[in-house]
């Protein structure tokens, strides 16, 4: 590989001892988390630091490439040496950046290019590249795996052919140096997958690792590497362009009535209160919250998913054989979970549970019947009912691909209930305006304050990303005072059961004004005042991006959901889970080879926040819903 360049033994031991102290004991810089699990500590250095600091580093880095590239013209004939004679001019480097690997970080499978984008002389073909990456290893060996792939796009996954000869993992020995130049640099993508203790490997110098090898274990192993980097920037975008991107219209076109744009598509399943409707109803009910237009004109399905049924539960002593005959027909499954609430969850129910599931079924249909006639929440529902068990995933995708006609669909699972006015035809609006925006969750208990729970997770660099992409459109810029801490929304919100519920609210409330999601509000509410924000009885809320797609209360475009979450061909969503289950750790992945932005823009997730420091869904739970006599039964039987 004539753009991979090797030097062993660049510094001695006690010069990488004393080098490796200096930087574990922070007296050059900080170590500062990066990455977004925070799994790596970086430290970067830019100008005169790089001197100060480093400078006596990349003068041995050159003294030795040049001594090697000497030895090289004397012996064409060895190909190794005939590689080092491809060694060009190493220029001062632009930047240093030390990672410290651990075994955590090795966890990560995402290979990802040295630079999302080429360097402004590789743009240009008619000029030389003098670009280059020099990595020294210290403290311990390092694996670096490598592969090219089919083209130089961040979404191939098709590797160069033949694939054994573009995909290898080559071992960085410690105190050496790896250069990278030309094609390793920019046509291949890789990560250090592994460290490895020097004294394993002895005086033993290949540059290929055994794949079979097996991985790191003892979380005490770790390997620092030294990165001088020389890469140009690339070519600066059209201004126009980027200014395009991040405008935003002046006048928001007129909208069609909601009706005409959005499904409310609500998922059941068996549970133990069935036949009763009662929580199905209660929910509905709460539709009202998000206005009449929602809960009395939208279009709307219930999808019933099927189940199966335990084995051994069938019935000996049913005489009925209609009923019988009915029950074997039935798909049968003789795995047992730990309790009867996780057995209904996994769509396996019990003959009785089965039989009541039908009875609910027939029940909900009436009800809708009866509805269509007079001024409902259950007017214009249709009743899907799903012969197999699909899990929540297939279901919702049966009624997208056959019950859905409108450009946007409310997703609703059958125990999720609305707490307070809600603004869903203003979400509507700004998804209708902002095509950058494809799902936008409402904000339950785990996720109201998700700023702070991705600045605990990811480096600082990606929480300032993250900052600059929260979206305050005009369309959610709401008038009559309905909204923020002191909105008539917050006022009007389902008032707790119990004394103890009411002093938790008041506690979350207190909570979230201190946090850094609301915080970063009244940051941008001062920057905005000369311009009147929130005055007149206006309130704007935001859109905060997110990187976990929550199966909770959400709107997504329609075309988004059939044409790219359940596409068959990316196998993002399991048949039989949920969909927030495989797909919000592709979400992440894709992250991290894109960048934050980038990577987030094909997903468009968004968490509505109206700054109140209160929920706008809460939840029935469905698999104890109703069930206080069951357990006084049980405690009695025993």
């Amino acid at each position: 590989m004539k753009s991979l360049h090797k030097i062993p033994n660049i510094l001695s031991a006690d010069e990488a001892d004393k080098l490796s102290n200096a930087i574990d004991n922070q007296h050059y810089g900080e170590w500062c988390p990066e990455g977004f699990d925070r799994r790596n500590r970086v430290q970067r250095y830019s100008g005169n630091d790089i001197e100060e600091h480093f400078g006596w580093v990349f003068d041995k880095i050159v003294a030795s490439s040049c001594a090697l590239a000497n030895d090289a013209d004397d012996d064409l004939q060895n190909e190794n040496s005939s590689a080092q004679s491809h060694l060009i001019t190493l220029q001062r480097p632009m930047e240093v950046v030390i990672t410290e690997h651990t075994p955590s970080s090795c966890r990560s499978i995402v290979n990802t290019f040295e630079e999302r984008e080429l360097c402004s002389c590789q743009q240009n073909q008619n000029q030389a590249c003098n670009c280059y990456v020099a990595q020294i290893t210290l403290v311990n060996n390092a694996i670096y795996s490598t592969e090219k792939p089919m083209q130089r796009d961040l979404e191939c996954w098709d590797l160069a052919e033949p694939a054994d000869l573009h995909s290898r993992n080559i071992l960085m020995e410690k105190n050496s140096a790896l250069i990278k130049t030309g094609e390793l640099l920019w046509e291949w993508r890789g990560r250090i997958s592994d460290i490895k203790d020097a004294n394993e490997i002895g005086d033993k110098s290949s540059t290929a690792w055994n794949k079979g090898q097996k991985k790191l274990k003892a979380s005490n192993k770790r390997c620092i590497t030294l990165s001088f980097r020389a890469i140009l920037p690339p070519a600066p975008d059209s201004l126009a362009k980027e200014m395009e991107k991040c405008s935003i219209a002046e006048e928001a076109k007129q909208q069609p009535p909601l009706a005409k744009l959005l499904t409310i598509v609500v998922t059941t399943s068996p549970i133990r209160s069935n036949p009763s409707t009662e929580m199905l109803e209660r929910t509905f009910d709460t539709f009202k919250f998000a206005g009449d237009e929602f809960a009395y004109e939208c279009p709307k399905v219930i999808v019933c998913d099927g189940c199966r049924i335990l084995e051994d539960e069938l019935s000996d002593n049913n005489t009925d054989s209609d009923e019988k005959k009915e029950d074997e027909q039935r798909p049968k499954i003789t795995r047992k979970y730990s309790n009867v609430k996780q057995n209904l969850r996994n769509g396996i129910a019990t003959v009785d549970h089965a039989n009541n599931y039908d009875e609910f079924k027939k029940r909900l249909h009436k009800l809708c019947t009866d509805s269509d006639s007079t001024r409902s929440v259950f007017s214009n529902t249709s009743v899907v009912e799903l012969d197999e068990r699909h899990g929540y995933g297939f279901a919702l995708r049966h009624a997208l691909y056959h019950c859905v006609e409108t450009p946007y669909v409310c997703v609703i699972q059958h125990d999720r209930t609305f707490m307070r006015p809600t603004p869903m035809k203003e979400v509507v609006d700004a998804m209708n305006n902002n095509e950058e925006i494809k799902y936008v969750g409402v904000s339950m208990k785990s996720n109201l304050n998700y700023y702070d729970i991705f600045s605990s997770k990811y480096s600082r660099r990606a929480v300032n990303e993250l900052k600059s992409m929260i979206i305050r459109p005009k369309d959610l810029n709401i008038a009559g005072n309905i909204y923020g801490p002191n909105g008539k929304s917050l006022a009007n919100m389902v008032e707790p059961p119990s004394e103890k519920r009411r002093r938790l609210r008041e506690i979350a409330r207190e909570t979230y004004k201190a946090s850094h999601q609301n915080l970063n509000y009244e940051e941008w509410l001062q920057s905005m005042a000369a311009q009147g924000v929130n005055k007149d009885g206006f309130h704007q809320l935001s859109l905060t991006p997110t990187l976990f797609w929550y199966d909770n209360t959400h709107i997504v475009r329609t075309s988004h959901y059939r044409d790219f979450i359940f596409n068959p061909v990316y196998k993002m969503v399991a048949r039989g889970g949920f969909v927030e289950d495989k797909l919000s750790p592709i979400m992440k992945r894709s992250c991290e080879r894109l960048g934050l932005k980038d990577g987030h823009a094909k997903f468009g997730c968004y968490i509505l926040d109206d700054h109140s420091g209160d929920v706008f869904t809460g939840h029935l739970d469905g698999g104890s819903y109703n069930t206080a006599c069951l357990h006084v039964k049980t405690s009695e039987e025993r």
